[in-house]
């Protein structure tokens, strides 16, 4: 599996005033333990009211990784559910809504940003993603169902002691994991994500039905050009078959952005399959 490289660790904090912060107790666990393992990534800590504040947020990070070449770990803490996320202040961010600015702070980072989320499903973020979509992140991991404060402190500390200790992202997780009950955290990676969205663009668009639907189109779109040839739908549907390779190809180019990043082919090598 691809890892990723990032310089920075950055605490989001949007936790409504009079709750309990586990986001600043998380910050100054973190801080005062990248001290004990230093040389460490810089770690940072920001508050945001409203929805607003956390896409300008977003749009910083997206700046300094491309002038600066700051690429954050974001960890973010806030209410949330399977539509988005809920800040302090009571505003409210769609999925839809977050999707693009954080897509393109994955691009300026080349494919590398980490999000762990605190939210309630927060894992949810992935439901938006389509096959033809640029990949949203390198990886996220959020709860799957509602935590108490004190399930997530637990958990969390324990993967930044293990990243910070021995600068692993698979040791990290594996401490997370035998921290916690079986089950309650999501983990995706970017290919675990397009292995989905490919899984699902077959089953809405080339299962027999949808083949015949879409050859009957064509068929349909060629009958008002001039001319004599007329394949059948049966000869369109088997075009779309043999195509479907090529479209993969192409899906998977765009997602893992190897039109970007070359590199990306032998760090990102998704094989096709049916």
């Amino acid at each position: 599996m691809d890892t990723n490289l990032f310089n920075q660790i950055l605490v989001i904090d949007s936790i409504p005033s009079g709750d309990s912060n586990t986001a600043k107790r998380l910050f100054e666990d973190i801080k005062t333990l990248s001290i004990g393992y230093s040389p460490t990534p810089a770690v940072h800590y920001l508050r945001v009211e409203s929805g607003d504040q956390f896409i300008q947020c977003i749009f910083k990070c997206r700046e300094d990784a491309a002038l600066q070449n700051i690429i954050p770990m974001l960890h973010i803490e806030c209410h949330g559910n399977e539509d988005g996320f809920q800040f302090a202040d009571g505003s409210f961010a769609y999925w839809e809504e977050l999707k693009l600015p954080i897509t393109e702070l994955n691009v300026a980072t080349r494919l590398n940003l980490l999000i762990t989320v605190a939210a309630c499903a927060g894992g949810a973020l992935a439901k938006v993603l389509r096959v033809s979509d640029r990949a949203p992140f390198w990886g996220l991991i959020g709860p799957t169902r509602t935590l108490i404060a004190g399930e997530l402190e637990k958990a969390y500390r324990a993967l930044y002691l293990t990243l910070l200790s021995t600068k692993s992202s698979a040791k990290a997780v594996e401490t997370m994991d035998a921290a916690t009950e079986p089950g309650m955290f999501l983990r995706r990676t970017s290919q675990d994500l397009f292995k989905k969205a490919w899984s699902l663009y077959k089953k809405e668009y080339c299962s027999t039905e949808a083949l015949e639907v879409r050859a009957k189109r064509m068929q349909n779109t060629l009958e008002q050009l001039p001319g004599k040839l007329r394949p059948t739908t049966a000869e369109f549907t088997n075009l779309l078959v043999n195509h479907e390779p090529k479209a993969f190809e192409r899906f998977r180019s765009t997602f893992f952005m190897y039109d970007l990043f070359p590199e990306h082919v032998s760090r990102f090598p998704i094989k096709y399959f049916a």
